[in-house]
């Protein structure tokens, strides 16, 4: 399995969930910089509460990587837990949980995490 999905998976539903959440709050500006500047410091409170998150998923990872598990499978329990831990860090912080900040983030958990490939392919030994 390869790391670089586990990192392409969290950064993509940093990114989009981020634009998704502007997009469903309604947070409009009248100046583009200033949008900028909001979809900017969403992202970086988005990476700090993500971080246990991510922290707990390359656990997952990890331990995942130690067993012969089909690809979809490792794919599912990934964006599961990244699902989880999107309502439960919601949980925590804010004490609610918001059909906007759930679907905002979820969304591109799922998308992102079905888009990019696990598994490297197979390379083929010529004697």
């Amino acid at each position: 399995m390869r790391w670089s999905y586990f990192f392409k998976h969290w950064i993509t539903t940093v990114l989009i969930g981020s634009l998704i959440y502007i997009f469903l709050n309604n947070i409009t500006v009248p100046f583009f910089s200033t949008s900028i500047e909001w979809f900017l410091i969403l992202i970086l409170f988005s990476a700090v509460f993500s971080f246990p998150t991510f922290i707990v998923l390359a656990f997952v990872f990890n331990y995942l990587e130690n067993f012969e598990i089909e690809i979809k499978k490792v794919k599912v329990i990934q964006i599961l837990s990244t699902i989880s831990g999107v309502v439960l860090s919601e949980l925590v912080i804010v004490q609610n949980i918001t059909l906007e900040t759930t679907l905002g983030y979820s969304l591109p958990a799922v998308i992102s995490g079905m888009f990019f490939k696990l598994k490297k392919k197979e390379t083929e030994n010529i004697s």
